[in-house]
């Protein structure tokens, strides 16, 4: 793909490898940037973020400004960001402006920006999946909340196109946003290579022999699906007593999400020793939990796109995976993965089971896994991307 010389101006609040805190958000872009990159497009990047960073150059993608604004309150950090960004913005000339709508940050641009918006997954749409609204915020949070919808929503609405991470992302905000502009899909990515790298010193998981181990990965949420996990958790047990939960992922917001102890509370007693908590994991780490699981569960109760997954598929495990939202749009039930309904414990546990029991298929599925990958490097997806910007932003 050949391209004239162009500067694209990125934002971000993490960036993965750079930022303390990572995301699928920061995952994504810090492989698909430095793909960018690589067909000619100067990237300038700006951070917000209040951790200590010391590179300026990031696999061909240049750090050009780094906000920390951790004193401020919530509200102010949020109102900043779009007017520092519209600084930069006119420091320079931009061929693209490309980010997310998360924050909003792109809000206060230019009409004449050639912003483009990557649909991935808003606070309102966040609250939609996990069943909340402004009135489930305490009093001192609804303001930013109100103020970060808005920007968002007005970001998104100002925008000369938007490219979406799936159809269910495209679809929701096409029915709850009204003027939504012109819009393209284009899939993530991840750094198949990596992750294959990470593993590739580790056997397969343990044989039919060994106690089972299932592994969640996500935030310990109710829309990441933790809950059914648990009770599908409890009903394995009956059948494979010895098998063991272990749980990838930070704790959500207490406010709104279960403790551990209470995630712990639908296990029986006497197996709650088989549940381990590990907490956030870098990319390394989690990635040998995955290769080293008997199955690795993405239990969603709806999901913008799923990264993780296609990380589960190129690790090499065999992979359980909602129906109804994003990971339609690359996963294939009985062949690269197994299909259940969100929130349907059950068939959550019966999927497992069938895995445990058969190592066919769960051969068969990491297969199958590893070949669907294989579309998703960031060399794969970064042409799509820079042809939708291009045409969206023209």
């Amino acid at each position: 793909m050949t391209l004239p010389p162009q500067r694209w101006l990125v934002a971000l609040t993490e960036y993965a490898g750079v930022t303390a805190y990572t995301g699928g958000i920061g995952t994504h872009f810090a492989s698909l940037l430095p793909a960018v990159a690589d067909l000619g497009i100067e990237v300038d990047l700006v951070l917000f973020s209040d951790d200590d960073l010391a590179p300026r150059v990031i696999h061909g993608v240049t750090l050009v400004a780094h906000h920390r604004l951790h004193r401020m309150p919530p509200w102010a950090q949020l109102l900043l960001r779009p007017v520092l960004l519209r600084r930069q913005f006119r420091s320079r000339r931009y061929d693209r402006v490309f980010l997310p709508e998360w924050g909003g940050i792109a809000a206060a641009l230019p009409a004449s920006a050639p912003l483009v918006t990557n649909l991935a997954t808003g606070i309102r749409l966040g609250d939609w999946i996990a069943g909340r609204d402004h009135r489930a915020y305490p009093r001192g949070r609804r303001l930013a909340r109100r103020i970060q919808d808005h920007l968002e929503t007005r970001q998104i609405t100002r925008s000369r196109g938007v490219v979406s991470i799936s159809r269910a992302v495209l679809d929701w905000n096409a029915s709850n946003v009204a003027g939504l502009p012109q819009s393209s899909i284009v899939r993530n990515c991840v750094d198949v290579a990596a992750v294959r790298d990470a593993v590739v010193d580790l056997p397969e998981s343990a044989g039919p022999s060994a106690a089972p181990v299932i592994l969640f990965i996500g935030r310990l949420e109710r829309r990441k699906g933790v809950l059914p996990t648990m009770r599908a958790f409890a009903e394995l047990l009956r059948e494979h007593p010895s098998a063991r939960l272990l749980l990838a992922g930070s704790s959500g917001d207490s406010r709104f999400e279960p403790s551990r102890q209470q995630l712990l509370a639908f296990v029986p007693e006497q197996h709650r020793q088989q549940v381990r908590f590990l907490g956030h994991l870098e990319s390394e780490e989690l990635f040998r939990e995955v290769r080293s699981a008997t199955v690795a569960l993405c239990p969603s109760l709806w999901e913008g796109f799923g990264n993780v997954a296609l990380e589960v598929k190129a690790a090499g495990s065999p992979l359980v995976v909602t129906t109804g939202s994003g990971f339609d749009d690359f996963c294939t039930d009985g062949v690269d993965c197994l299909m259940v309904a969100p929130d349907d414990a059950p068939a959550l546990a019966d999927a497992v089971s069938r895995i445990i029991a058969s190592p066919d298929l769960a051969e068969t599925l990491v297969r199958g896994g590893q070949a669907s990958v294989e579309a998703f490097q960031p060399a794969s997806v970064a042409p799509d991307l820079v042809a939708a910007v291009e045409r969206l932003g023209a």
